[in-house]
C-alpha cells in the first residue's frame, strides 16, 4: 500500500523536540567578525571559536574561544527594549606564532511595528579593543566603525531573519620610521531562521584590505580582497535503535540528539611577497575552509506499546509521534485507520510546531518592561469549541498563533474530519509561507486542481513549490479527501523532515556550497 500520495515519503531520521533538550532561539553565535564557534549549548556561555584573519596580506587561521553575555533592558527615554551583548575573543595561531585578543560591546535596539516584525538596529555601546600578535609584529585597532541592521518576522513555528552589516576597521603597527597602518572595509549579509527543533544563521561578508607600512624610510603598499562565507545549524533529529538482546522487553526505541555544525568557506586575493616582506605586483588567489561540530547531546525518549502495528506501513511514523509525545491516546487504542477530526489535528500540530524558545544567554535586567498578570475570563475564539473541551487549550494556542483561522463564521467545526486541503492549509500557516502565493490566480500542476477548495488554494500553491506536497502517480491530490491517523502522522512527519532538511538547504546550500 503506498502511505500518504499527496505527501512525500517520510524517512525514519526526524527532527524534533518536545520537552527535551531545547535549541535555543539565539542569533550571533559565531559574532560578525567572519568567524565560526561551536554554538549553542546548555548552560555554556564560552564557545570553540575560529576565524580566519587577512591583515598581515595572508590568510591566517586563529582558534580559541568565543564568550557571550547578553542583557535585556528598557531605554527609559524611548521605552524601547535593548539588547548589550558583550564579545570577548581569545585566539591563537600556533602554525604562525599568533595571538588575537578582542573585545567587542553591542548595543541592539528593538522597535516592534504594527504587523508584528521587530526592526533591530545595532551599533557599538561601549569601548572596542583588538591586539593581533604576529611573530614580532603587534597590530592594534585604533578605530572601528560598525554598524548592523535586520528584521526579524515571527511566524508562528518560525522566526525569519535577514540583515546587512558594515564597518571599517582600522590598525596600527609599529612606531616612527617603521610604522604602518591598515584599514579594512567590510560589508556583509546575513540571513536565518530560528525554530523550537532547530536553527540557521548564514553570512556573507566581504573585506577590502589597504596597507602601508615604512621601513627605513621606505613605504610599501598594497591591496588585496577577501570573501568569507559561514553557516551554522543546531539541528535536533531522533534515530531508531534496535536492542541486540533478544530477550527483552521492547524491540527497540527512539534517542533524540542535537548537533550543532558550523562551516566557513573563504577565498582571498592578496599580493605576493619577496623574500624581504614587500609586495610585489602579483596577486594570489587562496580558498579554503574551516569546520567545526560539537560533541552531540543525547536523550532516550518513551516506548509506546505498540506491538499491534508492527508491519504497518506508518509504524515507524505512528511510533516517533507516540515516543515524542505529540499522539497521546492509549495506543492500545490506536487505529490506524480510523479518520481524524480537525480538533485531533490541530491537538497534534501545536505540539509539533512549538513556539521558538528564548535566547538562554539573555538575562532580563530589573529595568525590562514586563508584562503583568492579571486575571481575565476565559473565551473561546470559536462558538463550537467549548473552554471545557479537552482540545480547546491546543484549538485556542493554535488560533492565537496564527496556525488556524476557523470556518469564517465563528466556527472551527472540530468533530469534521481533516481533510488534505485542511491539512496543508494548516502547515503552511504554521510555517508562515502564505506570501510566496501569487496575488492572484494561483494555479498547481495536479489534475484535480480544479476540486481544491478556494480556501486551500494558495496553500497548496506554496506546498508544491517548497516540495512539501506532490500528487500520487497519476498526477491527483485528491484534496477533499479525509485523511486517517496513519496518514495523518506520516503528514507530521514528513512537515518536520522538510523543516530539517529543505528548508535549511535553502539557506546553507544556496548561499554556502556546503
Amino acid at each position: 500500500m503506498k502511505r500518504g500520495l499527496a505527501f512525500i515519503t517520510a524517512i525514519l531520521i526526524i527532527v524534533f523536540i518536545i520537552g527535551g533538550v531545547q535549541v535555543s532561539a539565539r542569533e550571533g553565535d559565531s559574532g560578525y567578525e567572519g568567524g565560526i564557534s561551536s554554538g549553542e549549548a546548555a548552560g555554556k556561555t564560552s564557545f570553540e571559536y575560529k576565524e580566519v584573519c587577512f591583515i598581515t596580506g595572508e590568510p591566517v587561521v586563529f582558534e580559541g574561544t568565543l564568550t557571550i553575555k547578553k542583557t535585556l533592558k528598557q531605554d527609559k527615554t524611548t521605552g524601547k527594549n535593548v539588547i548589550t551583548s558583550n564579545y570577548t575573543y581569545n585566539l591563537k595561531s600556533l602554525e604562525k606564532n599568533a595571538t588575537l585578543t578582542r573585545f567587542l560591546s553591542y548595543n541592539t535596539t528593538l522597535t516592534e511595528k504594527e504587523n508584528g516584525q521587530i526592526i533591530e538596529e545595532t551599533g557599538f555601546g561601549g569601548r572596542c579593543t583588538e591586539v593581533v600578535k604576529i611573530g614580532s609584529t603587534t597590530y592594534t585597532l585604533e578605530n572601528y566603525d560598525f554598524t548592523k541592521t535586520n528584521i526579524k518576522d515571527t511566524k508562528p513555528a518560525v522566526d525569519y531573519f535577514a540583515g546587512n552589516l558594515w564597518g571599517r576597521k582600522t590598525y596600527r603597527t609599529g612606531t616612527g620610521t617603521n610604522s604602518g597602518e591598515v584599514t579594512v572595509e567590510i560589508s556583509g549579509d546575513y540571513y536565518g531562521y530560528n525554530q523550537f527543533w532547530g536553527t540557521v544563521e548564514t553570512q556573507v561578508i566581504n573585506y577590502v584590505i589597504e596597507s602601508q607600512k615604512k621601513s627605513d624610510g621606505l613605504i610599501d603598499r598594497w591591496g588585496g580582497t577577501a570573501s568569507v562565507s559561514i553557516s551554522s545549524s543546531t539541528t535536533k533529529k531522533i534515530d531508531y535503535v534496535e536492542n541486540k538482546p533478544d530477550i527483552i522487553s521492547f524491540e527497540g526505541g527512539f534517542v533524540e540528539s542535537q548537533y550543532n555544525n558550523s562551516i566557513l568557506q573563504y577565498t582571498a586575493k592578496l599580493p605576493e611577497f619577496d623574500h624581504q616582506g614587500v609586495s610585489t605586483d602579483r596577486m594570489i588567489e587562496t580558498r579554503d575552509s574551516l569546520m567545526i561540530e560539537s560533541f552531540p547531546m543525547s536523550r532516550r525518549l518513551l516506548v509506546p506499546e505498540l506491538n499491534h502495528l508492527r508491519g504497518h506501513w506508518a509504524e515507524n511514523d505512528i511510533k516517533a509521534l507516540y515516543s515524542l509525545e505529540i499522539f497521546k491516546e492509549n495506543p492500545a487504542d490506536f487505529d490506524p485507520q480510523e479518520i481524524m477530526t480537525r480538533a485531533e489535528f490541530a491537538d497534534a500540530i501545536v505540539l509539533a510546531a512549538s513556539q521558538v524558545p528564548k535566547d538562554s544567554l539573555l538575562v532580563e535586567s530589573k529595568t525590562t518592561k514586563k508584562s503583568v498578570n492579571t486575571k481575565e475570563e476565559i473565551l473561546s475564539p470559536f462558538t463550537d469549541v467549548s473552554t471545557q473541551s479537552k482540545y480547546f487549550e491546543s484549538i485556542n494556542s493554535a488560533y492565537k498563533r496564527g496556525m488556524i483561522s476557523g470556518r469564517g463564521d465563528k466556527t472551527f467545526a472540530p468533530e469534521d474530519y481533516l481533510t488534505t486541503a485542511d491539512a496543508i492549509t494548516i502547515l503552511i500557516k504554521t510555517l508562515g509561507l502564505e506570501g510566496l502565493a501569487p496575488s492572484s490566480g494561483a494555479v498547481t500542476v495536479f489534475r484535480d486542481s480544479d476540486d481544491i477548495p478556494r480556501y486551500a488554494k494558495n496553500s497548496v500553491y506554496v506546498a508544491q513549490r517548497i516540495g512539501l506536497v506532490m500528487g500520487d502517480d497519476k498526477g491527483y491530490l485528491k484534496p477533499n479527501e479525509y485523511i486517517s491517523k496513519a496518514r495523518a502522522a506520516v503528514i507530521i512527519n514528513n512537515f518536520i523532515d522538510y523543516m530539517r532538511n529543505d528548508l535549511k538547504k535553502d539557506y546553507r546550500e544556496r548561499i554556502v556550497n556546503y
